[in-house]
């Protein structure tokens, strides 16, 4: 388990895209790479696990694997990092971001964190279910 960054680009020449990026260090948000803008940065303890969650919501998005390059807003993907059950924190966000687009990816991160909240729910109730259904079924046997 080793920690690292979380960073997303985007460029203004491709709206719509959106690209992941893994970083070992504290990337420098005034260094353009080619153009593109870093928008996002978020800190995890265990970045593979956090690479991994993230990848897992947008891959229905992904359209270059090897440049970790998805179609998606920006926002849903701020909101997607922002909901994920893994220990991290927000490290800076671009400060160009308006307020109604802050308020768009507060809405979307508590609606995921609600989704998520109800899956496991729905999971410890299903689990419960079996370990009842064990116990009976034990105790019947023992008859």
């Amino acid at each position: 388990m080793k920690t690292g960054y979380l960073t997303l680009e985007t460029h203004p020449e491709h709206r719509g895209l959106v690209r992941v990026l893994v970083k070992e260090e504290l990337p420098n948000t005034q260094a353009a790479s080619h153009g593109s803008k870093i928008r996002y940065i978020a800190r995890f303890d265990d970045i593979e696990a956090g690479q991994m969650h993230l990848h897992n919501l947008l891959h229905h998005t992904l359209i270059d694997l090897d440049n970790h390059i998805y179609r998606i807003d920006l926002d849903w993907v701020i909101a997607a990092i922002e909901a994920v059950d893994l220990r991290h924190n927000r490290v800076w966000i671009d400060p160009s971001l308006s307020d109604s687009e802050k308020q768009v990816i507060d809405a979307q991160t508590a609606k995921l964190k609600l989704r998520h909240k109800r899956w496991n729910t729905f999971w410890l109730i299903v689990g419960g279910f079996f370990v009842v259904l064990f116990f009976i079924l034990s105790t019947i046997g023992q008859i």
